[in-house]
């Protein structure tokens, strides 16, 4: 595809490259003092050519911890599912930097040496025909691939999870490293490809990052794990951490998916029956020195999709073993419904877990329910009563895409809020319109506790039983963002059947909550690139019991271009040196607001849309106002005639808000390279009319 130059950058200041850039608060000629996001300039953080997928962490010490994939010299050959290309296999690095005196983080030499957690893209644990051809006699060395690392900060631990290729031991259960017996399916639709399923993964610091403990692996390989996910507390007296990792396996393998939707495909969205989410936990005293080999707990189930049947009938793309020989339909994992894309949190020691899962009406219904559980971390759901989970989503509709914000009890305010839990629902199916809808936890965690109320009935996996349920409808916060008059939380998301919103994100503080979505008012002008994405937010109001009016922040003009990936930052909390180090002590009102930009399609099945630039922007009001956006990435892509592109920020603070950190993956359209990029900023309060300094101005 061409693509035409914009008639006007979206910000002529971001066009500038090699200069600090500010975003204004407010535009007004008249204030000599304004609040601006002072950015640096970035650095490349990881050392291959293959960068993949950055994760940034601030723990408790002030140390930085960045992870990412990257490529390792003698790494084997893996092919990758949802790029559909064959590429050397990649494993996960960390590499850290605690500013102080001597080091700002902001040049790469005071980083540390990359250490590779993963260690498995030279090895491999199983033979498959991944190139095509005859099932035994095309078999070659998989290499262990590692999909995207995940990584959560509690106190001074810090957990990396991530799913591999590499699952070379069979019996978990046993001593010792057993027979592999990990799977394989045949993709018909990918020249016959046999590729094996994936396992769980993870690795643990309890120093900041200083050092690692051995990685372990949660599954085997026998089902295909994808989606992993973790969530902890630590006691900072009794020194005690509390995690928990949860992911999917699907018996028969990853989808493809149908294309319908705005992602790539082979995301883990499209699930079979008899999909589960899985479950570890550890409950451990951090001690001196360095312990870092955490004893998680045994995976087990946590919920009930898999009927304890066997045997898929009709299947087309076969099984096979490591050997090359076909595995029996009847040793497949047989149930109705599926998990997808579960989300795992954790207040003190109450684990909270929501997933998307089809509805097993027996091809009745093709949509999804969203599921809740609430338990505490050393008691997971250990049977079908329990398992069944709380189900919170309009049971007549398609729901989506569960996100939630959590906060226990000595953190929320007078309104009470402990959960805001939040997700996508319409009547079409993958990649149809819908709104983005809400209920609160008021007063603690648990489905008694949402508001608006849930039928008591909800944790039900009876079809007949669960259309049936009598909820609430969940507040719509998205429902004609473009002109309501703020009576629309009670709209059904077929009121409006041409909106479309997604990409949901939030902050909770205390009372302050801030949900916020990609929109657009009409998907076919969208198409016809007379409308775009742009970013809403829409604030809820504790005192007053209501949701302020949805406003539009990131006010993209251009058509042709889409908003992408966004994130809402809130500050962390402050630490115990609070008392004699003000940067340490929280500041609720400040919020950052990053988010990606994208070319807008010309149509919803075109190629994949090409990333352009990164920009970020701030309110330190309690997000009563933002200003201007300012680049942060100084990459712009193909739109504005570069090459380069910046795409999926990650972003942490500094409790106080003055300071950030971000990550993202930049590439390139011509060679295929991909990097890690980090930058720090600053938001500070500046004289004059423009965060801009006077040369640069001139520049213009």
């Amino acid at each position: 595809m061409d693509y035409a130059r914009p008639s006007t950058l979206l910000l002529t200041a971001g066009a500038l490259a090699g200069i600090t850039l500010g975003a204004c608060r407010d535009p007004e000629p008249d204030l000599t003092e304004r609040v601006c996001v002072l950015v640096k300039a970035p650095i490349t953080v990881s050392d291959g050519v293959m960068g993949h997928k950055p994760k940034i962490q601030r723990t408790g010490s002030g140390a930085l911890v960045v992870v990412y994939g990257d490529s390792p010299d003698g790494a084997g050959m893996a092919y990758d599912l949802k790029a559909d290309e064959e590429r050397p296999a990649r494993d996960i690095y960390v590499k850290t930097c605690k500013p102080d005196a001597m080091k700002t983080c902001d040049e790469l030499a005071h980083w540390s040496p990359a250490t590779n957690i993963s260690n498995s893209a030279t090895l491999s644990s199983i033979q498959t025909a991944w190139q095509g051809g005859d099932p035994v006699g095309a078999r070659m060395p998989f290499a262990g691939d590692i999909d995207k690392p995940n990584i959560k900060t509690s106190g001074p631990v810090l957990v990396v999870t991530w799913t591999s290729k590499y699952c070379p031991d069979g019996d978990l259960a046993m001593e010792g490293i057993q027979p592999p017996t990990q799977r394989a399916l045949r993709y018909i639709e990918r020249d016959d490809r046999v590729l094996p399923f994936s396992c769980a993964w993870v690795a643990a610091s309890v120093d900041n990052g200083s050092t690692w403990g051995p990685a372990r692996q949660l599954s085997t390989g026998e089902r295909d794990a994808k989606q992993d996910a973790s969530a902890g507390t630590y006691d900072s007296t009794m020194k005690l951490l509390t995690a928990a990792i949860t992911w999917q396996e699907d018996p028969q393998g990853l989808q493809l998916g149908e294309g319908d939707g705005p992602g790539d495909g082979a995301s883990g969205a499209t699930v079979n029956g008899g999909t589960d989410v899985w479950y570890s936990s550890v409950s451990f005293t951090v001690s001196t020195p360095a312990q870092n080999s955490l004893p998680w707990t045994a995976a087990q189930r946590v919920t009930d999709n898999w009927e304890g049947l066997y045997g898929i009938s009709g299947q087309v793309n076969p099984f096979y073993d490591g050997e090359g020989q076909s595995i029996s339909e009847d040793l497949l994992e047989k149930g109705r419904a599926g998990a997808a894309r579960p989300n795992v949190g954790m207040v003190g020691k109450t684990v909270i877990l929501a997933y998307e899962e089809t509805k097993g009406s027996e091809g009745l219904d093709s949509g999804k329910f969203v599921r809740y559980h609430a338990f505490p971390a050393n008691t997971p759901p250990a049977d079908e009563a329990s398992r069944a989970g709380c189900i919170i989503s309009d049971p007549l509709k398609n729901a989506r895409r569960v996100r939630f914000l959590s906060q226990g009890p000595a953190e929320v305010g007078p309104g009470n809020i402990h959960l805001a839990i939040f997700w996508k629902e319409g009547i079409d199916d993958k990649g149809g319109p819908s709104d983005i809808v809400i209920r609160r936890g008021i007063g603690g965690l648990q489905p008694a506790n949402m508001v608006p109320t849930l039928d008591p009935a909800c944790a039900t996996s009876v079809y007949d039983e669960a259309i049936l349920l009598q909820s609430a409808r969940a507040e719509n916060l998205s429902s004609n963002s473009a002109s309501t008059d703020g009576q629309n939380l009670g709209d059904d998301t077929e009121l409006n059947d041409r909106e479309n919103a997604l990409a949901h994100r939030g902050v909770l503080r205390g009372d302050q909550l801030w949900v916020g979505y990609n929109y657009t008012p009409d998907l076919v002008q969208l198409w016809a690139q007379l409308d775009n994405y742009n970013f809403w937010i829409r604030k809820y109001d504790a005192a007053g019991g209501a949701w302020l009016l949805p406003e539009n922040i990131t006010k993209i003009e251009d058509k042709g271009i889409n908003v992408r990936e966004p994130r809402i930052i809130g500050t962390p909390k402050g630490t115990d040196a609070c008392a004699t180090d003000p940067t340490q002590c929280q500041d609720p009102d400040i919020v950052y607001l990053a988010w990606g930009t994208q070319v807008n399609q010309v149509g919803p099945f075109d190629d994949p849309a090409a990333d352009l630039g990164i920009f970020i922007t701030a309110s330190n009001d309690g997000g009563a106002t933002f200003g201007e956006p300012t680049r942060l990435s100084l990459v712009k892509g193909v739109y504005y005639e570069d090459d380069d592109f910046a795409f999926e920020s990650q972003i942490n603070t500094r409790p106080d808000g003055t300071r950030f950190y971000a990550v993202w993956n930049r590439g390139n359209s011509e060679t295929g390279v991909t990097a890690a990029e980090y930058v720090s900023g600053d938001l500070e309060l500046v004289e004059g009319n423009t965060c801009l300094p006077p040369e640069d101005l001139q520049s213009e």
